[in-house]
């Protein structure tokens, strides 16, 4: 799928640190889409799908802090508490009255514990490849992956390492895939995110006792009030069918969407039927603002 427009790359101030985000359609719309990406992603796997919705809504595909052209975090806090009050403060200073949030993985669960502390903000929540309960293997995966080397002397070289844990994505949805994760620096491709992420003995500082309500999904999920759909990639190793069953029956009247195709990347394996999936959930729901 062909971006149909080029993104704006905008700079935010929030909660102390400087984000990095991706917009698409009209920037004074008050009412946005908020893209939020997956664990060694960054907003660049939004370029498909935010660039197709960008023609009718405003998208916003965010940066996490470490990651991308976002500010590193001194004192490596990349805690889910850290990610909220972050979003918090983004969409507070972006000065929106209404967000639809998309999540992938990481990405979801944030979006999750944001629905559940502002209902009155959110109006729809497209939860990818995302639920309290997830598989070792999917993890084991992304590990290994990281795993594979420090940097890579070119583009191919990326590819091959990749190429084992995107079995699914076309050649050009797995350039655009290394993009996301991989920036070009001195003639090489490096880990575009804190090297924090690829060290196992750095851990996470200590989250505030007051916010450990954030540790438990399944508490967050319980007080969503907004339409929900569930996305899950057919051929995913991070969710079992069950798990997502467990969740829409947790969250009363939401959906599921299982594309085929797919494995837990839907954004990078298929941009096309995920956006057509969003596109076709927003405008079932009549009472939300576009």
């Amino acid at each position: 799928m062909a971006p149909s427009t080029k993104p704006r790359e905008q700079y935010i101030e929030a909660n102390g640190f400087n984000f990095h985000f991706l917009e698409w359609g009209d920037p004074r719309a008050k009412n946005a889409i908020i893209f939020l990406h997956g664990y060694i992603e960054t907003s660049k796997i939004w370029l498909d799908v935010g660039s197709d919705l960008g023609r009718e809504f405003r998208t916003i595909a965010i940066d996490a802090r470490g990651y991308g052209k976002s500010q590193y975090a001194p004192n490596q806090d990349y805690s889910r508490t850290a990610q909220i009050e972050d979003l918090e403060a983004i969409i507070e200073n972006l000065k929106l009255q209404s967000v639809k949030i998309v999540g992938q993985a990481m990405g979801g669960a944030t979006a999750i514990c944001y629905a559940a502390e502002h209902p009155e903000m959110v109006t729809a929540l497209i939860l990818i490849e995302a639920a309290p309960e997830v598989l070792r293997s999917g993890m084991e995966s992304a590990r290994k992956l990281l795993s594979t080397a420090e940097e890579f002397p070119s583009m191919a070289a990326a590819s091959d390492a990749f190429r084992p844990f995107y079995p699914y994505a076309t050649s050009e949805q797995l350039e655009r895939r290394i993009n996301s994760a991989l920036h070009l620096q001195n003639g090489r491709y490096r880990w575009n995110f804190d090297p924090a992420f690829r060290d196992p003995t750095i851990r996470p500082a200590p989250a505030d006792p007051t916010q450990k309500r954030y540790n438990d999904l399944w508490d967050s999920t319980d007080k969503i009030q907004c339409p929900v759909m569930l996305v899950r990639g057919a051929e995913t190793d991070m969710m079992t069918p069950e798990a997502v069953q467990r969740l829409h029956r947790r969250i009363v009247g939401s959906r599921i969407s299982l594309i085929e195709g797919a494995g837990h990347p839907v954004p990078t394996d298929q941009p096309s039927m995920l956006s057509l999936n969003i596109r076709e959930f927003l405008q079932s729901l009549t009472h939300i603002s576009v």
